[in-house]
Order: structure tokens, then C-alpha cells, then sequence
């Protein structure tokens, strides 16, 4: 009797394993609007992105089936990145419904608890926000119509505080949920958070859950090197690619004054700037001005077409993953061109320079 109860026990403990093994997820999409690829990409411990598959969109339907071994934050993204659809990725099904033919594309995506935990939050706190400000917004263009100036020092006196009751609702949501969304939602706001100093007292908000998701760890580290943008602060070192595959970090640069220039291809204001930034370089280089630009670009054969157009004989490095660059979201640039103007020793002379002021910083700092 017992070696039948334990081959019986031995036949269960198999199909279960063999139940767990071939659990998966599966993504059902539809798209309206749209033909060509959809990528599935996810973050991982270094901030890159992960291609956990890849499928092309025939007759406006899709599928995409995989195994993760715990819950990951992806992005659904089409070709060219016109649209990415933040998803939680669980070995579960899911129905995706997306609309390109309007503009902004809209999305539905149902399935998996972690995703219904972001639906709530987005039902409860986001889309209510978005209400209250559409109706303010809409008061202050009528405001502004009629010259009515108390009206419209009212009105946006009203929309910050839509700002602080964001943030409050966002801080009780973390302290409630300790998980990978409440992870999510700060990653996804790094870059301003870190702006404006507000990302360490996120992060102490998190449980061990959150703190210890992927997420989680890369946030850790965003604190840990937060970075003091103030002058006379060191900027921090940072080694990334040439267009021809070379490894240069910025500490390894010798100069006496140094302007760090984040920009792209597609960018017009950066590409009107660097006539400028090029007339400061040939004025200055021989008494030791040196440029570093750094290229938001993703890819690589516009990233030096635009180099070879615009004459730029600097140095010039990426990562080409334009905003996802670890740099770009530790510093909290949130718009291009960003000049940073640096002495011999990395320090900050100044930052966000353009026009007469970058010309004054530089030629204050070569003296």
C-alpha cells in the first residue's frame, strides 16, 4: 500500500512540475491602424533593454507567447517606437486592443493581476487627475480669453495643486502596495523625479517587495548615485561608445574646460546650436576646450549622418538608446540640447547654456 501511494505521490509531483513548466504567458493583440513589428522589451539590472520577442502584426492581429520565472515590467512597442504600451508580465494570458488610427493612439490591456493593480491606479488616480485638469485647462483658456488675470492666477494655482494631490495619491499607493507597480510608477517618472530631487524619498517609501523587483534595484542605484547639478559640484564619470566602437569616459578626457553636449539627430534646436557650439570650438580648442557630445540617438547611421552634416570634429559618444540612457535619466534632462560646462577637475562651472551664456561661461572659464 505504501509503494502504491508512492508511486501515485511520485505520477502527481510529475504532472505538477510538468504543469509548472509549460505555464506561460500569452499575448493576444489586436491593431487597429497599424502594420509591422511589435517588440517586447523589458529592463534589466544594467537599464537596458531585454528583447523578450519579437512578431509582425498580420491583418491587425498578433501573438507573442514566452515564460518568465517572475513578474516583469515590459513595454510593447511597435517599429520605430510611434508606441509603447507598458505591461506586467506574468505567465498568464492577456488581450491587447490597440487604436492607431486615433490620434494619440489609445490602448486596453487586460489580464494578470499585476496589471489590474495598474488599472486600478490609473482608473482611481490618473484618469481622475487628467479630468480635473482638461476642465481647469479649459478655464484658464477662457480666462485668458476675457483678460480675466485673478481668474488665471486661480485657475493655475488650482493645477499645482493637482500636482501635490498626484503625489500625495502616488505615496499612499506605494506605502499600500508593496510590488513591482508601485516600482514601475517611479521608474517610469525617474528622470523628473531626479530633476527635482524627489527620487530618494520616493524610494524610502518602497517595501521589500518593490526594492527587491528589477525595477527596484535599478531605482537603489539611481539614489545611491543621485547626482548635485549646483556649481562647483563633480559631475559624475560616465564611459560610453564612439561611432566607430571606441570606449571613452569623460574623466579620461584631459582639458581645461570641457562642454558636455546632449543632443540628437532629430532634435532641431540641438542641430541650430551646433553652428554655435562648433564657432566655440574653433576659438577655443587651442587653449584647451574640449567637447563631449553625448547623442540621444537610437540609431546609429543617422547619429552620423548628423555629425558628417553639421561638421562636429569633437568627440562624440552614445549609447543609442536615447532616452534610456542611464546618464540622461540619472542627470534628469528632460529636454535637448543640455550643455554642461565643466573646469579641468569635472566641476561645474555651469549648466543649461546656450546662446551669450555658454559663450560667457566658456570664455570666463579658459582664462
Amino acid at each position: 500500500m505504501v509503494k502504491i501511494m508512492s508511486g501515485w505521490l511520485v505520477m502527481w509531483m510529475a504532472l505538477l512540475c510538468g504543469c509548472q513548466s509549460t505555464s506561460k504567458y500569452i499575448i493576444q493583440g489586436n491593431f487597429a491602424g497599424y502594420s509591422g513589428k511589435v517588440f517586447l522589451l523589458s529592463p534589466n539590472m544594467a537599464d537596458k533593454l531585454d528583447t523578450l520577442g519579437r512578431v509582425e502584426v498580420r491583418n491587425g492581429n498578433f501573438q507573442l507567447a514566452g515564460m518568465v520565472e517572475k513578474p516583469r515590467f515590459v513595454w510593447l512597442e511597435v517599429e520605430n517606437r510611434k508606441l509603447k504600451i507598458p505591461m506586467f508580465l506574468e505567465n498568464t494570458s492577456y488581450s491587447v486592443l490597440v487604436d492607431m488610427k486615433e490620434q494619440p493612439a489609445t490602448w486596453r490591456v487586460t489580464g494578470g493581476e499585476l496589471q489590474q493593480v495598474r488599472e486600478r491606479f490609473k482608473r482611481e488616480v490618473e484618469d481622475m487627475i487628467r479630468e480635473k485638469r482638461d476642465s481647469l485647462e479649459g478655464e484658464y483658456q477662457k480666462c485668458a480669453e476675457e483678460k480675466n488675470l485673478f481668474g488665471k492666477f486661480h485657475v493655475r494655482a488650482l493645477l499645482e495643486g493637482l500636482d501635490s494631490l498626484y503625489e500625495k495619491k502616488e505615496d499612499e499607493f506605494i506605502r499600500e502596495n508593496d510590488n513591482l507597480v508601485s516600482a514601475s510608477l517611479i521608474y517610469v517618472r525617474l528622470s523628473a523625479l531626479n530633476k527635482n530631487k524627489m527620487l530618494r524619498g520616493k524610494y524610502e517609501l518602497f517595501g521589500d517587495s518593490a526594492r527587491n523587483s528589477i525595477l527596484g534595484k535599478i531605482l537603489a542605484r539611481y539614489v545611491e548615485n543621485e547626482v548635485d547639478l549646483r556649481k562647483g559640484a563633480l559631475f559624475p564619470d560616465f564611459t560610453l561608445q564612439t561611432p566607430q566602437g571606441k570606449s571613452v569616459s569623460l574623466y579620461s578626457v584631459k582639458a581645461k574646460v570641457k562642454i558636455v553636449d546632449f543632443w540628437a539627430s532629430w532634435c532641431g534646436p540641438c542641430r541650430a546650436e551646433n553652428p554655435h557650439v562648433k564657432e566655440l570650438y574653433e576659438k577655443y580648442h587651442d587653449k584647451g576646450l574640449e567637447v563631449i557630445s553625448v547623442s540621444l540617438d537610437d540609431k546609429k547611421d543617422k547619429w552620423q549622418k548628423a555629425i558628417e552634416q553639421d561638421g562636429l570634429p569633437w568627440i562624440h559618444v552614445s549609447d543609442l538608446q536615447a532616452w534610456g540612457n542611464p546618464l540622461v535619466k540619472m542627470l534628469g534632462i528632460q529636454g535637448i540640447p543640455y550643455l554642461i560646462v565643466l573646469d579641468k577637475d569635472n566641476r561645474i562651472v555651469g549648466t543649461r547654456l546656450r546662446g551669450e551664456q555658454l559663450d560667457r561661461c566658456v570664455m570666463e572659464a579658459i582664462r
